[in-house]
């Protein structure tokens, strides 16, 4: 799997032009492959290298677990939205060449370095060359994009450094099923956790609040 340091937005583009046309030849590439930038799917391989189960994104990387995994537990959306929300300009410049903001720069670096590492993650049963990758080829993503010296001092450091944190903390949140002030469902969180939920207090604290009418010395 020797691949070059780096690919470029031009080379990435020339890739998917290659894959339309392996297509229009009729070479079995999948047509979502050829979708720039596939952010669902990015994330969805995200979610599965933090938090494996047995769904589809998890059984291609090699690595299950029993349980439901971060791509069932629908933090895609939410991890979406905050990436929009919170980095909402283009992030331009070294060592991308990107133009893209929030969510589409976040698929963008991590399918991008997935191509570094392995080429022939353009070609697979998702549209993110990511998602593509085997649990070992996702870890080494990570071990190239944190090292040093790789966008010091830029905004895109700031934003490769939130990635494993932030997708880790929406696959545990109430995030996915929180609507409106109120949760509609038992968040997949709490289920991984065995956390039992929001406790109202416990008998061994009753009538020491509003049953305590003074207070001796």
């Amino acid at each position: 799997m020797d691949q070059p340091e780096h690919v470029n937005r031009r080379q990435l583009l020339f890739g998917v032009t290659g894959l339309a046309v392996l297509a229009a030849v009729g070479v079995g590439v999948p047509a979502q492959a050829v979708a720039i930038p596939p952010i669902r799917d990015t994330f969805q391989g995200l979610l599965v290298f933090l938090v494996p189960g047995r769904d589809r994104f998890s059984a291609h990387q090699g690595r299950i677990a029993d349980g439901p995994s971060g791509a069932e537990t629908g933090a895609a959306g939410p991890l979406q939205r905050t990436y929009d929300q919170a980095v909402p300009f283009p992030l331009v410049g070294r060592p991308f060449d990107l133009n893209l903001p929030g969510a589409a720069a976040v698929a963008a670096i991590l399918n991008l370095t997935a191509l570094d590492v392995d080429a022939r993650a353009a070609l697979g049963p998702f549209a993110s060359a990511f998602a593509n990758l085997s649990f070992e080829g996702k870890a080494e993503v990570f071990r190239r994009l944190e090292r040093p010296g790789l966008a010091d001092g830029t905004p895109a450091r700031f934003l490769i450094n939130t990635i494993p944190t932030l997708a880790a903390f929406a696959a545990y949140s109430e995030a996915p099923v929180f609507r409106r002030g109120e949760l509609v469902a038992t968040p997949v969180g709490w289920r991984l956790s065995d956390y039992d939920g929001v406790s109202d207090g416990w008998p061994e604290f009753l009538g020491y609040y509003r049953g305590v009418d003074r207070v001796r010395d």
